[in-house]
């Protein structure tokens, strides 16, 4: 028999990733050089938007801690815009639906994607927006675990975790051995934000998969 529960429920570890999932860190130093290589460079206008949404996200930043959907709609959603994500060939699904089938023990683990931004049926870019306090770190294994139900048995899934403060970017691989890599951290607290790096690989994994 089967049993069905939540990502958040079963997947909270990266131990639990390894006993469940089969899933463990690349060994391979350059498994995901996308967020390091051939990075676009910014327009002008880019850079004005860019400085607006931080701007935009000090403002409202001043009373305390966003909620999931604030962030959503002051910083990922114009970011995604700017990166290209809302023209074709890409379409957006917000909120999405994802089943996980587990073989030890049997079960089926389901959750809910913030973003998935896809290409020809292709899961390219997840997105889990956690509210801002929460360290990233406790958001990555739920997202992995997200990824990994992408339908591509052999795939590769490009994931980007954030907490309103800081980013993080990841790669997936799928198959027998499953791996998976993470960027460093990038911070938009600080006068010298890196939003602008953000973006940059934003707009580069959205060339990698077209």
């Amino acid at each position: 028999m089967a049993f069905s529960f939540a990502v958040t429920d079963k997947i909270k570890t990266f131990k639990d990733l390894q006993s469940r999932c089969n899933l463990f860190p690349a060994e391979d130093e350059n498994f995901f050089h996308e967020w390091l290589e051939d990075l676009p460079q910014l327009s002008e206008a880019e850079k004005t938007e860019v400085a607006r949404i931080k701007k935009i996200y000090d403002y409202q930043r001043l009373d305390g801690f966003l909620l999931e959907g604030t962030i959503n709609l002051i910083i990922l959603s114009p970011l995604l815009k700017l990166a290209g994500f809302f023209e074709p060939p890409f379409k957006i699904r917000s909120p999405y639906g994802i089943e996980l089938e587990i073989t030890d023990p049997v079960e089926t683990i389901r959750g809910f994607i913030d973003t998935l931004v896809i290409q020809e049926q292709l899961w390219i870019l997840v997105l889990e927006s956690k509210r801002n306090g929460i360290p990233l770190g406790a958001a990555l294994p739920q997202l992995l675990a997200y990824m990994l139900a992408q339908p591509q048995p052999h795939g590769i899934a490009f994931g980007m975790a954030t907490n309103g403060d800081e980013f993080m970017f990841l790669k997936l691989a799928s198959g027998e051995s499953p791996q998976y890599d993470n960027s460093r951290i990038f911070t938009l607290l600080s006068r010298r934000h890196e939003l602008g790096e953000v973006l940059r690989i934003l707009k580069r994994l959205g060339q990698v998969i077209t």
